[in-house]
């Protein structure tokens, strides 16, 4: 499960325009350091420095100081700048001739006081980095003891392990704001340092990402690896269990569940944060729990504001948000009179389990009546842990209420059935499954948009692009907008379904509902290649 502190976390994105230098392809950042995966450079800036755009908008400036060194826009591989000093730095990269090769450490500094220019240069053996620092304010007079200090950061075939981690690439390229998490997955997949295998870090990131892209055959690698074990160990027993009367199927299961929604005043419900299909099936149960009084839905890691367009899910929601079912989850909980919001614990002084307990009791202190569904991810539902208190424990201690709790984490076996649900009582002893719930779910659910919109009308939409001829053998990622939340928020707007798609004859088509919708197709390299509307129908 990514650690909970990811949601609070402010992404810092390094945009990549479509005049982007290809060595800048393989540019990875971790705060103030940054390291080339392809050049093996690396470099250890200072506090507080600023890495933009990969472009040269100096070119002109310093034409004859490029020619002279044989640089161009295309050796450019790093941007950056020091604000609070007043610089603007831009990194190049060459091979060195093998004949003018003379040591295997040189460093040296030009100074250009007519221009208020620092040109640097560090090299070992054929290769060399060569920095422009630009002073572009009386800020700091101490430029030229910047960059000497600068070059003994510049490291080339050498990589600071310490200070690259697979949380560091994901926050680096998965922004909070209009991701792409085809590139995103590039850059966790191409990273230079080691995973550690199983359910580490670079797992857990590839998998987030890649969860919200349908069709995608490295989600499903990542997820069959993640459930063989709990199949081979749970699918003999589901299918023992499977005719007992206390034991539910597909449309059976809402029916269980709306009996109980009835005697009790909270229901929880857990996930695990890269499954889409349990999103689709909490989506399923919002009717069933309005239908016995339920009102409330509270969310974790879910952020909500009144300066906001609350009535629309949108990237400032919080990761999770970010994959189009939990999107889907929330938009149909608002069109039933839901009232959303997020239980999450802000406040770094107190436990987070018990912060979100009292975020969730603060709903009855206004409405004492209130029936609440509780969704959250993994083990917050635990009302009994013998290591610490989780959610759910310390609800029911301080509000008195007892949290029906439905665990579809735990359990993964192959089923003929969509839904089945079991009592707790099946897995008290013998399973040793380590979870307190009420009641196991074993969730088998295909996301569809046909169960989305179950009553549309779906027609075949071809769209065609200047650029797809270029793509003809690479898959690009497809984002498919409802119009009239682009219309609303534009690229704070979350798509209703992404797709993986290989054009073909310079189309790419797909079906939908008809509809009015806005389409952007972006490739594994964070270039948009498509962005316009599309009227389907």
């Amino acid at each position: 499960m990514i650690k909970y502190f990811i949601v609070l976390l402010l992404f810092f994105f390094v945009s990549c325009g479509s005049n982007k230098s290809k060595l800048s392809d393989n540019n990875y950042f971790n705060r103030n350091y940054f390291y080339n995966d392809s050049l093996k450079v690396g470099i250890d800036f200072d506090k507080n420095v600023q890495f933009r755009e990969i472009s040269f908008d100096k070119e002109k400036e310093f034409r004859q100081l490029l020619k002279s060194n044989k640089l161009s826009s295309k050796d450019l591989f790093l941007v950056a700048a020091a604000k609070e000093k007043g610089l603007e730095m831009y990194f190049f990269y060459q091979n060195v001739p093998s004949s003018s090769v003379k040591s295997n450490n040189i460093k040296t500094v030009i100074s250009d006081t007519v221009n208020n220019t620092l040109f640097l240069e560090k090299q070992k053996g054929k290769r060399k980095v060569l920095g422009l620092v630009k002073t572009t304010s009386a800020k700091d007079n101490n430029s030229s003891i910047f960059v000497n200090d600068l070059l003994n950061k510049i490291a080339i075939d050498s990589l600071n392990t310490r200070k690259i981690s697979f949380i560091s690439i994901f926050m680096n390229n998965f922004p909070d704001v209009h991701p792409n998490p085809l590139f995103a997955s590039k850059k966790l997949e191409s990273a230079p340092i080691k995973s550690v295998g199983g359910e580490d870090d670079k797992f857990q990131f590839l998998s987030t990402v890649n969860a919200s892209i349908s069709n995608n055959k490295l989600y499903d690698t990542l997820i069959v690896g993640y459930e063989k074990e709990r199949k081979e160990k749970f699918n003999s027993l589901i299918i023992d269990l499977s005719n007992k009367d206390d034991v539910y199927k597909d449309n059976a299961v809402f029916g269980k569940i709306s009996e109980i929604a009835k005697e009790n005043q909270v229901i929880m419900l857990n996930e695990d944060h890269y499954y889409p299909k349990h999103r689709l099936f909490a989506m399923e149960l919002l009717e069933t729990l309005k239908g016995n009084g339920y009102n409330y839905l509270s969310l974790e890691g879910f952020n909500s504001k009144s300066s906001e367009k609350e009535s629309t899910p949108n990237y400032k929601n919080g990761i999770y948000t970010d994959e189009p079912y939990f999107a889907h989850f929330i938009r149909k909980a608002i069109a039933l009179g839901f009232t959303v919001s997020g239980h999450e614990n802000f406040d770094k002084g107190i436990d987070r389990e018990l912060g979100q307990a009292k975020n969730v009791i603060k709903i009855l202190e206004k409405d004492p009546k209130a029936k609440i569904f509780v969704y959250v991810g993994h083990s917050h539902i635990e009302k009994k842990n013998e290591k610490k208190k989780w959610l759910a424990e310390y609800f029911k201690e301080l509000s008195g209420i007892n949290p029906i709790t439905i665990n579809q984490t735990v359990i993964c076996a192959d089923t003929k059935q969509d839904l089945t649900l079991m009592p707790c009582k099946y897995f008290n002893d013998t399973t040793k499954v380590k979870s307190s719930a009420d009641y196991f779910l074993v969730n088998n659910m295909k996301p569809s948009l046909k169960i989305i919109y179950p009553n549309a009308a779906f027609k075949k939409a071809i769209i065609r692009g200047s650029k797809f001829s270029d793509y003809k053998n690479k898959q690009v990622l497809v984002e498919i907008v409802d119009f009239k939340e682009f219309d609303l928020m534009k690229n704070l707007a979350i798509p209703i379904e992404s797709y993986l798609m290989i054009p073909k004859n310079g189309t790419i088509n797909f079906e939908l509902p008809t509809g009015k919708y806005h389409i952007f197709i972006k490739t594994e390299d964070d270039e948009i290649i498509y962005d316009d509307d599309l009227i389907v129908g």
